[in-house]
């Protein structure tokens, strides 16, 4: 219904006849071997897809969204745009809350490569709601008489064409600010070498552990007979049961095994290669992806790295792009910008925590009432936590410039 109300709002729509819809439904959600194209819910089964897919929206989901403005050398917290306060920090729209929105955008670029959301407005410009939109086969579109441009989205059987300034977007590796790639497109061949090996796994154990081979039998045999013996072997070989136990061939038979055995081919590591794969498109640690070695400082140095170099580029993306597109050109003029503050998933633990804290106020940067904020905790009665302190002999700023140190 969401969607369905974004669309009624949209630019323009044409039909798709039943052919042509079931053919795009079958390039995005089918496995083509050929082409080399993987699906979402072949891609999900893969642990380590899975749980980078889990660990970059989730991350997404929980950056809290501050409306702030320049104002010469101050940044002052923004309080004229109640439309967007309720949006972005109650419910984003009718069907779902801030978090899960920013969650399902970062999921669809994950995917697809682009997560869009439609910005609904009321008959004054106000925003309204944020519909996250389904993007897996979109459409760039461009009049080249016009230069117009478009993005259209399957929405309940039918195209629908949104302008780019209706849209918020945000990619997940773009080459040319139109078209993205996500996790299906570039790693492709990991993906399907991965699932090919689940699927051999699975093949492997429910066969017992065993491989395919031959048997020999010393004497002619009909269709019935070589059936008969086939039969009677895969029932017993099949059965996990039966697993590692030792099998009696009688009347001069002689099994001879096709294929090769699992340490041969490796099978442990070339599985733990595939979180490697996955760990360096996505720029998540293996030690988030549950591999690699795990040791207290360097999984802490690594969170550090994760939120550096693989957050905070989609972080600065969102944000330009939110700011550009929910704010009015005289707010832009008047310095109003947007952060996400990735210092949300960087709460160490008390005592890390306290040692910031302390280096802020003996340094002059925070004052005690911002770090009891940061807490969630009460400011200090009578405003004696707004004053600033600096490291000689705790005395106030003020005082130290004035001489008036005791």
């Amino acid at each position: 219904m969401i969607a369905s109300k974004a669309a009624a709002q949209s630019v323009s729509y044409e039909a798709v006849d039943y052919d042509e819809f079931l053919q795009r439904i079958a390039r995005v959600f089918s496995l083509d071997n050929d082409a080399g194209e993987i699906a979402v819910s072949n891609a999900e089964r893969l642990s380590p897809v899975a749980a980078a897919h889990r660990i970059l929206t989730n991350s997404m989901s929980l950056l809290p969204i501050a409306l702030r403005r320049r104002a010469g050398g101050e940044r002052q917290e923004l309080t004229t745009r109640p439309d967007l306060d309720y949006v972005l920090h109650s419910r984003m729209n009718d069907a779902m809350s801030p978090a899960m929105g920013k969650k399902i955008m970062m999921s669809q670029a994950f995917w697809h490569g682009l997560g869009a959301a439609y910005i609904e407005r009321d008959a004054v410009g106000r925003v309204t709601g944020l519909i996250p939109l389904q993007t897996a086969g979109y459409q760039y579109l461009k009049d080249r008489e016009t230069g117009q441009s478009w993005y259209a989205f399957t929405v309940d059987d039918m195209v629908r064409k949104f302008q780019p300034g209706d849209l918020l977007l945000c990619f997940f590796e773009s080459y040319d600010g139109k078209w993205g790639r996500g996790v299906l497109d570039l790693a492709r061949e990991t993906v399907a070498t991965d699932r090919a090996a689940q699927k051999y796994l699975r093949k492997f154990y429910a066969g017992g552990g065993r491989l395919s081979g031959i048997i020999e039998i010393d004497t002619d045999a009909d269709r019935n007979t070589r059936a008969k013996v086939r039969d009677a072997f895969n029932e017993y070989a099949s059965s996990m049961d039966n697993a590692y136990k030792v099998a009696v061939l009688d009347k001069g038979m002689k099994f001879t095994s096709l294929g090769v055995t699992q340490s041969e081919m490796q099978f442990i590591e070339s599985r733990s290669f595939s979180v490697e794969e996955i760990a360096r498109f996505t720029g998540i640690p293996e030690f988030m992806l549950q591999s690699g070695k795990q040791s207290y400082n360097s999984n802490e140095q690594q969170q550090l790295v994760f939120v550096t170099n693989a957050l905070v580029p989609h972080v600065t993306m969102w944000e330009q792009e939110w700011a550009y597109k929910l704010y009015t050109d005289a707010e832009l003029r008047d310095g109003c910008y947007m952060r996400f503050n990735v210092s949300a998933l960087m709460r160490g633990d008390d005592a890390t925590r306290s040692k910031f804290y302390q280096t802020m106020v003996y340094s002059g940067i925070l004052n005690p009432d911002e770090c009891r904020a940061m807490e969630e905790r009460n400011a200090i009665p009578g405003g004696a936590g707004q004053r600033f302190f600096i490291t000689k002999n705790l005395d106030t700023i003020d005082h130290i410039v004035q001489g008036e140190v005791k």
